[in-house]
């Protein structure tokens, strides 16, 4: 994508008639979300999975019933592969890298225990990914799921559960 996050362009015409109300889209961001996005994933040019071309595309395209799910429908998606990334809400900021149908459930299965961890006050968020970048043995900067590889996913998961295993016991 040419398009970096605080560079305003023309939304494409195939895609005006699901800019919402309030104007925000890919092309058009808000400044303030993506101000808040601490560490920004690159724009994604081309696929890591297969080397295809990679464009902006919303939910209803993406999904077989048509919906969109979440508050941003948007995503970046290989036209070759269909590997895919999300997008901050009101961002073009991708939530990680493109990630093919396997690597996406892993990456959905693995979050689901952890976030009982801090979600349920077992330990804070930030403490939570402190110790899982420690358990996984990288830093705390490149600890987010949507950038984990499939062994890092399985890791992450086995760790999870095994840390609602022991504050269960305790």
């Amino acid at each position: 994508m040419s398009t970096q996050p605080n560079q305003l362009a023309p939304v494409p015409e195939a895609f005006r008639h699901l800019v919402p109300k309030h104007g925000k889209s890919p092309w058009q961001p808000s400044r303030t979300a993506t101000a808040r996005v601490p560490d920004p994933a690159p724009v994604p040019d081309t696929c890591p999975v297969c080397s295809g071309p990679v464009v902006i595309a919303h939910h209803t395209q993406i999904y077989r019933s048509g919906q969109t799910y979440g508050e941003w429908p948007w995503a970046y998606r290989c036209t070759d592969c269909d590997a895919m990334v999300g997008m901050h809400p009101f961002t073009s900021i991708p939530l990680g890298t493109l990630a093919g149908a396997e690597l996406r459930r892993l990456r959905t299965d693995c979050k689901q225990p952890f976030n009982l961890l801090w979600k349920h006050h077992r330990m804070s968020r930030i403490d939570a990914y402190q110790a899982l970048a420690d358990h996984l043995g990288i830093p705390k900067a490149e600890c987010h799921f949507g950038l984990f590889d499939a062994d890092q996913c399985r890791a992450a998961r086995a760790w999870a559960v095994q840390q609602l295993r022991t504050t269960a016991t305790a």
